[in-house]
């Protein structure tokens, strides 16, 4: 029961944590633009650093989920590859 509910937590941590990231990530572009263009508080750019963040926030699950599916897509066709070459080519 106890493996069971971690396993489910564990998705969501990666996502809070993704998401943090991505938040870092925003607030450390928003100081290299105000070193080249002066302070963004209460502009255009600071507006769409918050909006970037709040998208990224509901785009995270899903995205993860894209590139869960493609690994596994990519996964299957190389076992699928390595299956064909060894039963095209066989043993001596």
């Amino acid at each position: 029961m106890q493996d069971k509910r971690s396993s489910n937590m564990r998705p969501l941590f990666v996502t809070i944590l993704l998401w943090l990231c991505s938040v870092v990530l925003l607030f450390v572009i928003k100081n290299v633009i105000e070193l080249f263009t002066g302070p963004v508080a209460e502009t255009w750019v600071d507006l769409a650093l918050v909006l970037v963040a709040y998208l990224m926030f509901f785009l995270l699950a899903p995205l993860q989920n894209w590139m869960r599916r493609r690994s596994r897509k990519r996964a299957r066709h190389h076992l699928n590859a390595r299956t064909s070459d060894s039963s095209s080519h066989p043993s001596h």
